[in-house]
């Protein structure tokens, strides 16, 4: 019965006050305006897949329940996307939440290794040099994980961004079955209609008896984008090709309005003094009064420079940049195990070394668990990573890990980064002390054995690299090399 009087003197209440709201009007002071309705916007994004849970492009998370998947112009599953993969990705954002709605990935080259270069962690595939760095991600069954894990004949499948010089910086590397179709995608040059040739770089293509796709003449022009696929080369080394297709350089265009985002290296660079335009990945790039830059300046901006460009835009389809972010190199190595870990702040320790992580950390399994969506929260204390970074800032001995890879346990810790502090016998990477022993070997990264006194001469100013065990706070190092590549 009290729960019951309760209820209903509850009730009285409400009626009454629904009663004075009736008699005496409103004050619209107490009405309480919906907020207004998220607008929805369109979104390129063009760059590399940084990870999944869904789709990380760039290091922004792109929702895929909905979206198609094209690869090499193929329907995919979602599922078969690859870190390190450079796509293309049409889409929405609603507020914090981006939706995807198309996703494009074509590799570069598709075909076998004609040579190598370890000394400069390259290798020469279908004409084109690619360079194999620290921003590589490899396929599992390139063992070791960096250029010695190639062989000539080795038929791989390469991602990347195109230089100026025609060479590819390899975001990713796989192994693929040998037996084609091969195929490269470039531009074309030293075109000779008569003899139905042209050259992709090095690559000397033979088109009489291919099929040509959407060329308005039926025949490929100086300078045209193009892919051309085929299973053969003849005695000479001429690729036969099967099909050659006129490819553009925006296959996903932006829409007025629609926010752009672009990664890769700057190409057509002009400066008009109050504004800077340019290309990355074909698109238009503006900059204007307001453009704001990370990591450098209006005055870094040149051809060949990685970039990430922000902005919206404009009614021709031209990005107009709102920010420029320089990539940095990632000059530092971290191998070892975790200390600690800070999940609110996604930071961890190794080598006595602060390490953080961001949305752009591009996070990937290459331990015994092997799992395809991984990030920080799939880290715990005491396992192995292999991080690639930068200090930040600079003097800090803090690093940036712009790559987490969780490897299987190793034999040993490694450190890279610039020499510091040479008291011989011993140096410092940022502020890890490293022992250098009777024992230890000094090297080139070329091979070449050094002297203790050539490496602790030579070494100067230089980015060396540290193997060996981690006790008490100090590197006591088995080898240590003079790095010559970023690999």
């Amino acid at each position: 019965m009290k729960g019951f009087a309760h209820r209903m003197s509850v009730l009285a209440v409400a009626a009454l006050l629904v009663g004075l709201n009736a008699c005496g009007g409103s004050d619209s002071h107490d009405k309480v305006s919906p907020p207004p309705p998220v607008q929805e916007t369109g979104v390129v994004s063009v760059g590399v897949i940084t990870g999944f849970g869904s789709v990380y492009v760039n290091g922004v998370r792109y929702d895929t329940s909905s979206a198609s998947v094209l690869m090499d112009d193929q329907a995919a599953a979602e599922s078969a996307l690859k870190v390190g993969q450079y796509v293309e990705l049409k889409g929405r954002s609603h507020g914090a939440d981006h939706y995807a709605d198309v996703i494009r990935y074509h590799n570069v080259i598709e075909g076998p290794i004609a040579s190598i270069d370890v000394g400069a962690s390259s290798f020469v595939a279908m004409g084109q040099t690619v360079f194999v760095t620290s921003e590589t991600s490899l396929g599992d069954d390139i063992t070791p994980s960096s250029i010695e894990g190639f062989t000539v004949d080795d038929v791989v499948e390469v991602s990347g961004v195109v230089t100026t010089q025609g060479d590819i910086e390899a975001t990713r590397v796989d192994i693929k079955p040998d037996g084609g179709p091969f195929d490269v995608t470039g531009y074309v040059s030293k075109l000779a209609a008569d003899a139905k040739l042209f050259n992709v770089n090095a690559l000397i293509v033979d088109y009489s008896g291919a099929n040509m796709d959407d060329f308005t003449t039926g025949q490929p022009s100086e300078g045209d984008l193009v892919l051309v696929k085929g299973f053969t080369f003849d005695p000479y080394g001429t690729f036969v090709a099967t099909r050659v297709e006129l490819r553009s350089d925006d296959w996903l265009k932006a829409d007025a309005g629609d926010e752009l985002e672009v990664e890769g290296t700057i190409t057509d660079f002009v400066d008009l003094v109050t504004a800077k335009t340019f290309k990355v990945a074909g698109r238009a790039v503006t900059t204007t009064p307001t453009t704001q830059y990370e990591h450098g300046t209006a005055a870094n901006l040149a051809n060949d420079v990685l970039v990430e460009v922000e902005g919206t835009a404009d009614a021709a389809g031209v990005l107009v940049a709102f920010k420029v972010r320089f990539k940095e190199v990632s000059t530092i190595r971290i191998v070892a195990q975790i200390e600690t870990l800070v999940t609110t702040d996604g930071s961890m320790k190794l080598l006595g070394l602060d390490v953080a992580t961001n949305e752009a950390t591009r996070f990937e399994d290459m331990s015994a668990l092997a799992l395809r969506d991984v990030d920080f929260a799939d880290l715990a204390v005491g396992n192995w990573v292999d991080v690639r970074g930068y200090e930040d800032p600079a003097g800090s001995n803090a690093v940036t890990a712009t790559r987490v890879v969780r490897i299987d346990p190793a034999d040993g810790v490694r450190l890279r980064g610039p020499l510091l502090y040479p008291a011989r016998p011993n140096f410092h990477i940022l502020s890890v002390l490293v022992v250098t022993t009777d024992a230890t070997r000094f090297v080139l990264e070329e091979g070449i054995r050094l002297t203790a006194d050539q490496f602790f001469t030579q070494a100067v100013d230089d980015i060396v690299e540290a193997w060996g065990s981690w006790e008490n706070l100090t590197l006591t190092a088995e080898r240590v090399e003079i790095k010559v590549n970023d690999d």
